[in-house]
């Protein structure tokens, strides 16, 4: 019987010693769980933080090409910053609505379809203007198409008169462009009335101009006596 007893205690005894060497290691279980979690969560966040580091890093670098490239086009074109805010302010007071392409050109010109163009402020008369468009390596506008014209009726102020390339050299009638331009293959946009070759005038009206008139439209052709003074427009192969 106390053999027995001593059986039975020695049982409860061993569990008793056994319970909590099991609810250690559960805890232990559940403590490397939850240290697997975490260290799972740091990975995690880690390597976004590391994905956010890099996106970053790659836009940076894609602006910096993107200004480079900016940087390199305006050098290339030749694109001066003053004669852009110079034009812009001419357009703003003749309150103009369209974008003058600098291009290849010059300071001081503009580019249209591979052509460039000086409008000059300055009047002075047929032969002397076309004396300085020579002098650019040009020669005074010859009008190929309506478009050119167009384009250069948005351009110009309004109210003023500027010379052009067309000129009537030898026989009364028989007008021609400076560069040889054949006169059959391009418009003729003369002005109501026009050409006249006012008989007032002395040597009458033997060369043309871009008449002004008082509001922004196309502009029409005029013939006027040569040695009037008015502005002029150049042009030359950019």
């Amino acid at each position: 019987m106390e053999s027995q007893y001593h059986q039975f205690g020695s049982s409860d005894s061993s569990s008793a010693h056994e319970e909590p060497k099991i609810l250690s290691q559960t805890g232990n279980i559940f403590m490397s769980f939850g240290f697997n979690q975490v260290i799972s969560s740091y990975t995690a966040i880690k390597r976004w933080s590391l994905f956010v580091g890099m996106k970053r890093i790659v836009i940076f670098v894609l602006y910096g090409l993107l200004v480079l490239l900016l940087l390199i086009l305006l050098m290339v074109t030749g694109i001066k910053c003053t004669t852009l805010v110079q034009i812009g302010h001419n357009l703003v007071n003749q309150n103009v609505s369209i974008l003058i392409i600098i291009g290849t050109c010059a300071e001081g010109w503009v580019s249209y379809q591979s052509h460039c163009y000086l409008l000059a402020t300055t009047s002075v008369t047929w032969s002397k203007a076309e004396d300085l468009c020579k002098a650019h390596g040009g020669h005074l506008l010859v009008l190929n198409n309506v478009e050119e014209l167009d384009y250069i009726s948005k351009i110009i102020p309004v109210r003023h008169n500027y010379w052009i390339g067309l000129v009537e050299r030898q026989h009364e009638g028989q007008w021609s462009w400076v560069d040889g331009t054949d006169l059959r293959s391009t418009p003729m946009f003369w002005d109501k009335g026009q050409p006249d070759d006012w008989d007032y005038r002395e040597n009458g009206e033997d060369c043309g101009q871009l008449h002004g008139s008082e509001r922004r439209k196309r502009k029409l052709l005029n013939d006027a006596e040569c040695t009037q003074s008015y502005r002029y427009i150049c042009e030359k192969r950019a």
